[in-house]
């Protein structure tokens, strides 16, 4: 396992330290809790567009200015926000990371939130709901299919916000939200490369440590109760042909059967060799394409199963058949090794390069105050055995837990 660091800044930030001595590269990355998890109605979506407006110029660097400066040493730049956080990172080499450092603290410090450039940005954000979302029938049915699943957790509601929430942020509603979730008791780093701890540390305290943000409490979250039964719901919308999709609540990352999931998604869902495909596809014939995946969140996940109709067929077929299909927990020895194995492959892959692990490294410290717990997933992962998975099976993916959402055409 990885050496993980931990060291706080002088004004109480936790930096996250994964020295790797051979990586030509360092991952810089300030991690913020502030996603839709955090946000509340009438403001939904708005961590996303904060994101936004990061990129749009602070006191000392104008629009786009800091990108281009980072595309200059060859490095790469870039943010996401989802429902639990944003996160801001750099990819470049080591040399380079004073000025980086120096550059994040200047945007996050003295933001300039310009009036025209918001205004201009809250369109843009409409217009990648409008393409995204509204006139996209997958980004339609996930959203809904959040919004059937989650009724009282703020996962209700979309990362990129309703559209009548959009249309109302004001300037001075980002200021407010920003100086709420923005400040040293809501943001860690992580980096991750060939830096030290020591010289990384004064970096941070001599740009970032005069920071004196608010110390507020996080809002209260509403847990999720119980689902006692099966919902459904039903889009009409522009589509060429109807398709289904149906997810189940799952524990959330930190959770001890969170890393045996991965296994039971590669049985379900993923490939031409998966459950689904194998049955809905080559065997009945009732959809042209079959699928899935996990979304990975800190305080529930989300399993997700989508199937699209061949001609003739109805969703209610498909929707009878994927139960069935669910039914059957019974896992051999041969898809337990090449699940786990697909898995396994694919994470070592991945965490060659320091961006990665320095997410991985994020993901578990945001979950559960614990970098390396992405590891130790891995090892309970490794131990799993094939009635461990029936288990969870058995337990997350009963009658009563369904959420089915059917997507069909106006005519």
């Amino acid at each position: 396992m990885l050496e993980f660091q931990r060291e706080k800044t002088v004004n109480g930030m936790d930096v996250i330290l994964i020295e790797r001595p051979y990586s030509p590269m360092v991952s810089f990355q300030i991690w913020v809790r502030a996603g839709s998890k955090y946000e509340r109605p009438g403001i939904t979506g708005i961590s996303h567009m904060i994101e936004h407006m990061m990129f749009k110029g602070s006191a000392h660097y104008g629009p786009q200015e800091h990108a281009r400066k980072v595309q200059e040493m060859g490095g790469e730049f870039n943010a996401f926000t989802s429902h639990d956080k944003t996160v801001y990172y750099e990819n470049i080499a080591p040399i380079y990371l004073e000025k980086i450092i120096e550059m994040e603290a200047d945007r996050f410090l003295r933001p300039l939130f310009d009036e025209e450039e918001f205004l201009r940005e809250r369109d843009v954000v409409m217009e990648e709901r409008l393409m995204r979302t509204d006139n996209s029938p997958q980004g339609k049915a996930l959203e809904e299919l959040f919004a059937l699943s989650f009724i009282a957790h703020p996962y209700h509601w979309p990362v990129i916000g309703w559209k009548s929430d959009i249309a109302s942020y004001t300037r001075e509603k980002l200021l407010e939200y920003f100086k709420e979730r923005y400040s040293p008791s809501s943001i860690f780093f992580v980096v991750s490369g060939n830096v030290s701890l020591e010289k990384t540390l004064s970096m941070l305290n001599r740009y970032f440590g005069s920071w004196e943000g608010n110390s507020g409490r996080d809002p209260l979250i509403s847990e999720e109760p119980p689902q006692k039964g099966n919902r459904w719901s039903e889009v009409i919308m522009e589509v060429e042909v109807p398709f289904i999709f149906i997810s189940y609540v799952l524990p959330g990352y930190s959770h001890r059967h969170f890393p045996l999931i991965s296994v039971l998604d590669r049985i379900i869902t993923t490939g031409e060799s998966s459950r689904l495909w194998q049955n809905l596809v080559h065997r009945q014939e009732l959809a042209i394409s079959a699928g899935g995946g996990v979304y990975p969140l800190g305080d529930y996940s989300l399993l997700f199963i989508y199937a699209i109709a061949k001609e003739g067929n109805s969703l209610a077929e498909l929707e009878k058949s994927i139960v069935n299909i669910l039914q059957e927990s019974r896992i051999t020895e041969r898809e337990m090794e090449k699940a786990r194995n697909q898995v396994l492959a694919e994470t070592f892959s991945s965490l060659e390069r320091s961006f990665y692990t320095g997410l991985m490294a994020g993901e578990g410290y945001l979950n559960s105050g614990d970098p390396s717990l992405y590891w130790k997933h891995l090892e309970l992962l490794k131990e799993a055995t094939r009635e461990d998975i029936r288990q969870v099976w058995e337990e997350y993916l009963k009658e009563g837990r369904r959420n089915t959402v059917f997507i069909r055409g106006k005519g």
